[in-house]
């Protein structure tokens, strides 16, 4: 598990750099589908368009999205429950 904002445990990071909504959305994807039932992903995204496309995803999908949270100009972060 790696701790995030000392608040957060995550069982899965995944650092998806410069990756676009299609292949950004598509790892998740795969990486969630490896998981188990109430386990836990920290996204690390640079694409602006995550900000609207992650949580639409989360949606559709039937997954919490726990919280996100800005770093900086680019970054953002996604914490995501797979229920």
């Amino acid at each position: 598990m790696i701790k995030i904002n000392n608040t957060r445990n995550c069982d899965v990071v995944y650092d998806a750099g410069p990756a676009g909504c299609g292949e950004l959305i598509m790892n998740v994807f795969l990486k969630v589908k490896k998981m188990s039932k109430g386990e836990t992903i920290h996204v690390i995204s640079y694409d602006l368009g995550a900000k609207e496309d992650i949580p639409a995803w989360c949606r559709m999908q039937g997954y919490t999205l726990l919280d996100v949270y800005e770093e900086g100009l680019l970054m953002t972060h996604f914490i995501i429950q797979k229920n």
